[in-house]
């Protein structure tokens, strides 16, 4: 450490790298400048020390602006749309990011199928017993978290019960207007065991095959307190939800295009997609 009276060495020499050196232009002019303020006013022909000591600031860099500028409007309006398309083409291709939409089983190829398993037709299933087997499963992959596995359904969340309900099994109930519940959805206040519901049903055409969804229809029309179908043939198989399909023409079955009760209700209860067409009627004959 040096003591407080120890000389201090001698500056060094003008021209010499130093810090010193460095900083003597600096220190000059605002020396000059402070001597502007001792009470004597400068000379006429005294260059101005403060414009030389401001001069000397601004040779200074700005502070550093790129990167903080506002992101313009135009570019704020392109993200947003760029996102908003984004999110709706995620939520209406997505199917609700269902195992059973995405990971189908039964439509990989057999191990060592080749194209002729690819090509395989669908399973037809004729029996009861056999459609509820499917119906069992594919119910509890897609209906149970609306309907509930016992078949009540969610009353205070709007979604009515399949047990013991008029269009299961009661007077409101046939294959056609099944059928067409499942395959393009239900839309709009329905009636059921005495309440209304208003809720949306979504559609299962493009998500099932008609095998399925014939199934699913036969598990819930023989489940529970439901037999519909007991002691006979199964009222619905594959080719009654094709037919089904076939006759409702260009309606869409992607959920565009759902049913209504009011709708379903012109349909007659005896009526049948896959029954004879109705005979012509015969004109009378002039004797």
């Amino acid at each position: 450490m040096s003591t407080p009276n120890a000389p201090q060495p001698p500056l060094p020499p003008e021209g010499t790298e130093s810090v010193l050196d460095l900083h003597r232009q600096h220190m000059a002019e605002m020396n000059d400048a402070s001597l502007t303020f001792d009470g004597t006013p400068p000379e006429d022909d005294e260059p101005d020390t403060i414009g030389r000591l401001l001069d000397v600031i601004a040779r200074e860099h700005a502070e550093p602006r790129d990167g903080f500028e506002p992101v313009p409007f135009w570019v704020a309006c392109v993200f947003g749309g760029l996102l908003a398309w984004g999110g709706y083409y995620v939520g209406t291709s997505s199917a609700d990011f269902r195992r059973d939409v995405f990971d189908r089983s039964d439509l990989r190829t057999p191990e060592g199928g080749g194209a002729a398993a690819a090509s395989a037709p669908d399973p037809d299933p004729q029996t009861v017993e056999e459609l509820m087997k499917v119906g069992a499963q594919k119910y509890a992959a897609v209906c149970a978290t609306c309907h509930q596995p016992s078949g009540q359904g969610k009353p205070a969340e709007n979604i009515p019960p399949l047990d013991g309900s008029e269009w299961v099994v009661g007077d409101q109930a046939s294959a056609a207007r099944q059928c067409r519940i499942v395959l393009y959805g239900l839309s709009g206040p329905i009636a059921v065991k005495g309440r209304t519901y208003n809720a949306v049903m979504p559609n299962q055409g493009n998500v099932m095959k008609d095998y399925e969804i014939a199934g699913v229809l036969t598990y819930v029309r023989n489940s529970w307190g439901n037999a519909a179908d007991k002691g006979k043939p199964p009222a619905i198989t594959a080719a009654t939800v094709r037919a089904a399909r076939a006759k409702e023409g260009a309606r869409k079955p992607n959920g565009t295009q759902p049913v209504s009760a009011a709708e379903l209700q012109k349909l007659p209860l005896d009526y049948s997609d896959t029954g004879p067409p109705a005979a012509p009627e015969k004109k009378d004959e002039k004797k």
